[in-house]
C-alpha cells in the first residue's frame, strides 16, 4: 500500500516496513493535521487465484 499527498511531498508506504495500517493511520494525520488531499494505491497488485 502506498499513500501519497495531492499536495506536498509526505508519502507512506508498506514498502518502507510499515503495515496497512500504520501507512493509514499516518494518512489520516497528515490529513487532519494539513487538510491535505491523500490518495492511494496498493502495492503490488492483489493477486488473483482462478480455481
Amino acid at each position: 500500500m502506498y499513500k501519497y499527498c495531492l499536495e506536498c511531498d509526505w508519502h507512506a508506504s508498506t514498502a518502507a516496513g510499515y503495515t496497512e495500517h500504520e501507512v493509514s493511520k499516518a494518512a489520516i494525520e497528515h490529513f487532519v493535521e494539513t487538510g491535505h488531499t491523500v490518495d492511494s494505491l496498493r502495492l503490488p497488485p492483489p493477486v488473483v487465484i482462478e480455481n
